[in-house]
Order: structure tokens, then C-alpha cells, then sequence
């Protein structure tokens, strides 16, 4: 999403000499332009780490003066992204934020991998607006911001919202979603333990045995209790696969004995693509431990 910005400053901007392109940065604030003092650029570097070990994911800042004629800032951020090796978390996820000082001058946001489902174009734009409107003038701040109110809701993701379904394979209707999150609210009321459902289609590299869904569970603030209790199923239809997996104190309800029959249950309707019987079906299974 891309935004006027609309602050006082002499000077101009655009993107990166290709030249630019190929240096090598320490850092994830690549300050072209000169436009932050080295106080200000060590604050958002220090922010950026905190960023990157709270979350797995990866946020860099870029701030240009020149005109490398671009005629769209997504291919500007990608050719960038690739080139500076950008990116964490085994779907490589990250935000690029770019400043743009010439001529007119303009703020644009960037998503990568997980970001690119965990966020939505309105959620882009909410974080681009509030960059260049609140924090008109001051960008240090604005970026500060926007790494703090990112954090908080990717870390927090798992007890800020009551959502359970991320269907990304696109495999469930909007009905058929609304039914599922149903059935895991009730499990969650009856158990008191949580239950997340995940769907893939893109390759992830490392993800033979299913690693990706530890990594999302756990990096999203998913489970109940101090142990973080839960179950997860996920689809990997990259791999044609799909896991079930305990989390927390789970394994004392359910053995791995258990897993398997209950995979084994759902791997007809599984194998029909009747993804909604197959889930609901493993959602009945752990519930009926509950009753």
C-alpha cells in the first residue's frame, strides 16, 4: 500500500541505484537518504532485533532519495527482498517498509510469507495510514510504532482474537469455516484446552514432517494455560499431507496411540477432500475425551 507522505522535508525521493542493490548491510535499516541520525537508526535496529526474536519474522526499513526507475514499489521491494536476503520463519516472512523521498514522496508497505495471509490489504493500509497521518514528520516514531503494534499482534495472535480457522489452502467455504470455528469453540469451552486449524499450498522448505505448524503454534501466543495446551491439524497439500499434533499437557489426555487412530479415522473423508467431515471429525474425537 502506498501513501503520500505528507511532512516538511527538503529534500526528494525514490529507490535505489541498482549499484545500491548489491551492498552489503549488516543491519535492517538501510538509510540511503541520511534521513535518521545514528541514535535514531540504532533505536530502530535495536527494535527490529526485539521484533525478530519475539516474533520469528523479519521487518526492515528502506529510505531512498533517488529515482532508479521503478515504475511499481512491489518489484522495487522484491527485487530488494531477494537481494538482501530477507526474511525469517520457514515461510521466509517480513516487512519492508519503504520511504520514498523523491519528488512528491511516498511511504509503502510490503508483506512477505506469513504476512501475506496474517495480513490484509485494509490491515496494511491501517498501518500505513496511521504512519503518515499520527506520526506525520516524525518517521523514527512511525516506524517504532509500527514494530510494537506489529509484535504485540502476531505474538498475541492466539489469545487476542477467538479465530481458530487460518484456512490458507483456500480448502473451506465461508460456511463451512464458520461451522468449524464453531465446533473448536465448543471443544474450547469443554476442555478448556485449544484447538487451531491450519491449511497450506505453497512448498516450504524443511516441512517433510510437518515442522511448520510447531513453528506457527507456537510463535502465534496459541494454547491455554501456562503449559499453552492445544491441538493443532494441519493440511500440508504441498506434501499431500496432513498432521495432528498435541501441545501442553494434551499428550496426557490423548497418546500418540491415540493421534493415530484418530488420523486414521480422517483419512478417508481426508482422501474424498471432504476436508470439513475430516476436521470436524477430529475435533468429535478430542472433545468425547471431555465429556
Amino acid at each position: 500500500m502506498k501513501y503520500r507522505i505528507l511532512i516538511l522535508l527538503m529534500v526528494a525521493v525514490l529507490l535505489l541505484p541498482s549499484a545500491v542493490f548489491g551492498q552489503e548491510a549488516p543491519t535492517r535499516v538501510f538509510d540511503y537518504a541520511g534521513l535518521f541520525s545514528a541514535k535514531e537508526a540504532s533505536e530502530l535496529e535495536d527494535a527490529i532485533v526485539g521484533f525478530q526474536d519475539a516474533t520469528g519474522y523479519d521487518f526492515a526499513i528502506l529510505v531512498s532519495d533517488i529515482d532508479h526507475g521503478y515504475e511499481d514499489y512491489q518489484q522495487l521491494c522484491d527485487d530488494f527482498y531477494a537481494q538482501h536476503n530477507l526474511g525469517l520463519g520457514m515461510t521466509g516472512s517480513a516487512i519492508l517498509c519503504v520511504l520514498d523521498l523523491y519528488e512528491q514522496g511516498y511511504f509503502y508497505i510490503q508483506v512477505y510469507g506469513d504476512f501475506q495471509y496474517l495480513m490484509n490489504e485494509q490491515d496494511v493500509q491501517y498501518l500505513a495510514s496511521k504512519a503518515t497521518g499520527d506520526y506525520a514528520g516524525n518517521f523514527p516514531a512511525a516506524l517504532q510504532w509500527i514494530l510494537s503494534f506489529t509484535q504485540q499482534a502476531v505474538t498475541q495472535m492466539g489469545t487476542d482474537n477467538p479465530i481458530r480457522v487460518y484456512d490458507y489452502g483456500k480448502l473451506l467455504s465461508a460456511e463451512e469455516k464458520q461451522t468449524l470455528e464453531t465446533a473448536i469453540a465448543d471443544f474450547r469451552a469443554l476442555s478448556g484446552r485449544d484447538f487451531l486449524y491450519l491449511s497450506t499450498y505453497e512448498a516450504i522448505d524443511g516441512n517433510e514432517d510437518g515442522y511448520y505448524m510447531q513453528e506457527f503454534y507456537t510463535q502465534h501466543g496459541f494454547g491455554e494455560g501456562e503449559q499453552r495446551s492445544g491441538v493443532m491439524l494441519y493440511l500440508d497439500l504441498d506434501n499431500g499431507s496432513f498432521y495432528v499434533q498435541n501441545f501442553g499437557d494434551m499428550d496426557t489426555f490423548v497418546s500418540q496411540d491415540d493421534i493415530d487412530r484418530i488420523v486414521q479415522k480422517a483419512s478417508d473423508p481426508m482422501a474424498e477432500r471432504d476436508f470439513l467431515t475430516a476436521v470436524l471429525g477430529v475435533v468429535d474425537n478430542y472433545a468425547a475425551v471431555f465429556r
